[in-house]
């Protein structure tokens, strides 16, 4: 069984602003969507974005396939939110009982990808509604995580969702490639890429978090739990709508809300 753990975003992680940025918009994104509905978190990790979740929710369920990483996301929440250890291919989940699905940064790790678009059809009630989000394998600079599977393009997400009963299918892009004077950004993207090939990233200490500084600027820890002050207002303006017929190699970040047809 892989290790989900060692790659698991868990309290006290240094991440850069960007990285932070990332993570307080997906749930800001999904605190909009969840307001007084039925939601379930797939691959919640360490729970960071729990709170933030329940507080818009009218319920709100949530697991992982890393059975080791639950207990601090029990501590997160306080024990408020059922937590199980489960396989996003076969959820342990009745049909029709969600309005809302999540699932960040998590389908490239799924070994069967479709089967786990079909158990968000089944789960979802008429109406309901799947958000989406992973890393652009188009974008210049990507390079894959430790123990992904395969990342879908634009493309092959669409027709994923398509042949799994979702649509409409609205498409979003995050950090888009940047041009400026001196080319600053690049030169960091390239040094963050060849940081994460040669799989230093993946240990602590004081020589890989100097690396880390070098690719991705400042580190902060993160915290247990994003706070109320974190949620981002008016989230859907901070992306750009994407066709998803065509291929995107602007974005570092796929979004997808796709609903149950």
């Amino acid at each position: 069984m892989n290790d989900f753990l060692s790659i698991t975003e868990t309290p006290g992680a240094l991440l850069n602003a960007e990285q932070m940025g990332r993570m307080t918009l997906r749930y800001s994104l999904a605190a909009e969507l969840a307001a007084g509905r039925r939601v379930l978190e797939v691959s919640c990790g360490a729970g960071v974005g729990l709170n933030l979740l329940a507080a818009a929710a009218g319920t709100l369920a949530a697991c992982d396939y890393a059975a080791s990483v639950l207990p601090l996301a029990q501590q997160a929440t306080g024990a408020r939110v059922p937590l199980a250890a489960a396989d996003a291919q076969a959820l342990p989940y009745a049909a029709a009982a969600f309005d809302l699905i999540l699932c960040f940064e998590a389908i490239y790790y799924l070994p069967r990808p479709a089967a786990f678009l079909h158990e968000c059809r089944r789960l979802l009630a008429a109406g309901g509604q799947l958000l989406l989000s992973t890393s652009n394998p188009e974008w210049p600079y990507f390079v894959p995580g430790a123990l992904s599977v395969h990342y879908p393009t634009v493309t092959e997400l669409a027709a994923l969702l398509d042949a799994a009963g979702f649509a409409p299918l609205n498409f979003f892009g995050s950090l888009p490639v940047t041009e400026t004077r001196g080319g600053r950004p690049r030169l960091r993207a390239r040094a963050r890429q060849q940081l994460l090939r040669v799989g230093w990233l993946r240990r602590d200490n004081r020589l890989t978090r100097a690396l880390k500084r070098a690719g991705y600027g400042a580190l902060t820890p993160l915290p247990a739990s994003l706070a109320a002050s974190q949620r981002v207002a008016a989230p859907f303006a901070q992306l750009t709508p994407l066709p998803a017929d065509r291929p995107d190699r602007r974005h570092r970040v796929l979004f997808v809300a796709a609903a149950r047809r």
